[in-house]
């Protein structure tokens, strides 16, 4: 039986309590390649608080992995909105992934990082920073179009590429967007990406993998 909202089939979702030290690491690095800021040997996320259940959500995974309570507060953004802030207490295995992530103090995207990605870290990823949209022909929806939205020189965003091509088989194109590129899928393999995450995501979050082209929304 399909899922009402994302066109899935329904799948058993992960346990996060029973997490390998592979997928705390991999989930981590999906963290820190999404919505994970940089602060020290740290790292926090701050969100919409429209956003609410999906950051319950990350915080409940990363008491899971630090197996401490992770601080929330809620702040006001320069304009006016409710944002929520976390922060996980450092642990020795952040601190080793934030130091290779920052290497000389800047984000720098390498392949052995890449490398230490799961399914639950990449669906983390492209949820944080991932999109897609429908597109129209007289009038009709045609087309999916997916996009991981790094923003990053051309050199890095090969390397993601190539990552994606050599370890999971998912072929990725880039666009640029003024001196930065993204990458981006067209229907089919958008499809088969989406379906790929679809049991490591939050159900709050599932309208951002939902591949039904009888809708215009767009995310």
């Amino acid at each position: 039986m399909e899922g009402a909202e994302t066109g899935f089939k329904e799948s058993k979702k992960i346990d996060y309590h029973v997490l390998s030290k592979v997928e705390q690491r991999g989930i981590l690095v999906g963290v820190l390649l999404g919505e994970g800021r940089r602060s020290q040997n740290n790292f926090f996320i701050l969100n919409s608080s429209k956003l609410e259940s999906y950051i319950l959500y990350k915080k409940e995974v990363l008491e899971t992995i630090t197996r401490r309570p992770v601080s929330l507060q809620r702040v006001q953004g320069k304009e006016g909105e409710e944002l929520i802030r976390i922060e996980p207490k450092l642990i020795p295995l952040t601190r080793v992934l934030v130091k290779k992530l920052y290497r000389g103090g800047t984000k720098t995207i390498t392949r052995k990082f890449l490398n230490l990605l799961t399914p639950q870290g990449i669906a983390i990823w492209f949820i944080d920073r991932g999109s897609k949209s429908f597109k129209k022909k007289n009038g009709k929806v045609h087309a999916l179009e997916i996009s991981l939205n790094t923003y990053l020189s051309k050199e890095e965003s090969e390397i993601i590429v190539s990552y994606f091509s050599d370890v999971w088989g998912f072929k990725w194109g880039l666009s640029k967007s003024h001196e930065t590129y993204r990458l981006r899928m067209g229907t089919k393999e958008g499809k088969r990406f989406l379906s790929f995450i679809h049991p490591y995501v939050h159900e709050s979050m599932l309208y951002k993998i939902q591949t039904s082209l009888n809708t215009t929304a767009t995310t």
